[in-house]
């Protein structure tokens, strides 16, 4: 695309999270000027970012090095912690909402022993208690959630994340910080549950996908594991007030190797395994 010098990162280029942090890495490796998310925000345009690396540059040189090249190198990250509440909430959330909703799952035969990603499409807000609540006990344990900081408002729900094993990513702040967090995980042989969507759809057709778990799952060569969600979208807000007699499945499709693939085919491949099984 073309870029003007007077162009805002967001509202002109809309460059996305992993956009903002490339750029972020790139200018601190390139000039050694370190610039936050929040502050790379408030600057009005490209032309005045520019001017502020000239002013403030300790150097000008070019690498062939990105950030995701320091996802292979150990960090030192403070993970949640698991704790009992996570299988009683889980399995507490499908008890209750097998009441009056038929629920199914399958597919287990293809979630493998080792790391991988678990990356259903995202049709309601009992989509990851469901998901989770199908997973045996040493499985449930080494998963983790990811979950975005606009959900986990308030001390109780901060509580409840830190014991049980969610990932709180903050996509205007410490989103570097989040994704190696989830890179630590996979490379301690463990698993991690994350919507490629984002957010739940709203018209419930499959939205699209974001590619960070694609990028980690090429660099670190870990598996991806698709979930197809059928039958929890209830439709526009005046269906969300009632309980629709309906049925629920929840299939875990087979694993898909990163190997030869770049993340956008890769990601690609994941919404495609998806779509294809909520159409049969």
């Amino acid at each position: 695309m073309d870029v003007s010098p007077e162009d805002h990162l967001v509202f002109d280029i809309a460059l996305d999270s992993l956009g903002k942090l490339s750029l972020i890495d790139y200018i601190e490796k390139t000039f050694g000027v370190k610039i936050g998310e929040e502050q790379l925000l408030k600057f009005p345009s490209i032309k005045t970012i520019s001017e502020y690396i000239r002013k403030h540059k300790l150097f000008h040189k070019l690498e062939d090095s990105t950030w995701t090249g320091d996802l292979k190198e150990d960090k030192e990250v403070e993970l949640p912690k698991y704790s009992f509440l996570l299988g009683m909430i889980v399995r507490s959330v499908r008890s209750v909402a097998n009441i009056f909703i038929k629920i199914e799952g399958k597919g287990f035969e293809n979630i493998p022993d080792g790391p991988c990603f678990f990356a259903p499409n995202h049709q309601s807000k009992l989509d990851a208690f469901l998901v989770l609540s199908y997973l045996d006990k040493k499985t449930l344990k080494g998963t983790y959630a990811y979950a975005k900081k606009d959900h986990v408002k308030g001390a109780i729900r901060k509580y409840l994340a830190h014991w049980t094993n969610i990932i709180v990513m903050d996509l205007t702040k410490d989103l570097k910080e989040s994704i190696h967090k989830m890179a630590e995980v996979v490379k301690l042989g463990k698993k991690i549950l994350i919507f490629p969507e984002g957010t739940r759809t709203v018209t419930g057709g499959i939205g699209s996908f974001k590619k960070t778990y694609a990028i980690l799952s090429a660099e670190l060569n870990i598996p991806v594991v698709p979930i197809a969600i059928s039958g929890a979208y209830y439709g526009d807000a005046k269906d969300k007030m009632r309980i629709k007699r309906t049925k629920i499945t929840i299939e875990f499709l087979p694993a898909i190797s990163p190997e030869g693939l770049n993340p956008d085919e890769l990601n690609e491949l994941v919404k495609q395994r998806i779509e294809e099984r909520l159409k049969t």
